[in-house]
């Protein structure tokens, strides 16, 4: 890396800044996220000093503590910065001790999906934070007028969107692993050459949702790109690229 060059905690601490700024947008006056060097391993945290986490509240009350931490270094090229690891966890405000349920991303994942949801609460502990929903959006609302016990299937969890959601393969591994059902010898396998061609196929449509950031990285990897297809050039989908 090149002196001119910003140096890890400086990349990670544009990131920070970034998710102070988004949380913010929710929360007014929330913690700001700083990035801090981990002391003897080339990896910075980026987390909330202090990390009592953020309060999420309905009518102006705590409903639920959401907290977010992460761990960065450089990417493969010492260059970008990567996300090595993350940790979203949801808490009910009324018992702060065990998670409802956590995001989480392992970089150098082996035994676990490198990114999963894990989901700590028994039913009761999630019915009694959706009876007390807010209705400020169309579900909270039907929630809180409905006299009916919430149910659990009722809850809908993001995981990647139109071009980053799990591959069939990952649940048949998921399966295997988790529950171990009874898998063909070379079931494994097969499940990751079918992963492969499925992320590949994945990018590929990445691309052409944004090519502008595919052309961006191209360059920045040493490619000559440039635009011989005529008119003008494509656009970016912004629709995709901000679809739940």
């Amino acid at each position: 890396m090149s002196s001119d060059e910003p140096s890890l905690v400086e990349l990670a601490q544009v990131f920070a800044d970034d998710l102070t700024t988004r949380v913010q947008t929710v929360v007014p006056g929330s913690v700001p996220f700083t990035a801090k060097v981990v002391p003897e391993r080339s990896v910075v945290s980026v987390k909330q000093e202090p990390g009592d986490g953020i309060v999420l509240t309905v009518d102006g009350k705590p409903h639920l503590l959401l907290k977010v931490s992460f761990r960065c270094s450089f990417d493969g090229h010492s260059r970008f910065l990567a996300v090595d690891s993350s940790r979203v966890h949801v808490f009910a405000s009324v018992s702060p001790g065990q998670p409802l349920f956590r995001y989480e991303y392992e970089r150098r994942a082996s035994q676990v999906p490198a990114a999963h949801i894990q989901i700590h609460a028994h039913r009761d502990a999630l019915t009694y934070v959706m009876t007390k929903s807010g209705a400020g959006t169309r579900r909270g609302r039907r929630r809180s007028d409905s006299e009916q016990v919430p149910l659990m299937q009722d809850l809908h969890f993001p995981v990647g969107g139109h071009r980053f959601r799990p591959a069939l393969e990952d649940v048949l591994e998921m399966l295997i692993d988790e529950f171990g059902i009874d898998d063909a010898k070379d079931a494994r396998e097969a499940l990751h050459v079918g992963r492969q061609a499925w992320r590949q196929t994945q990018t590929k449509s990445a691309v052409r949702d944004d090519p502008q950031s595919a052309v961006e990285v191209l360059r920045q990897l040493g490619y000559e790109v440039d635009w011989r297809g005529g008119g003008e050039e494509p656009q970016s989908r912004l629709d995709r690229l901000q679809a739940l």
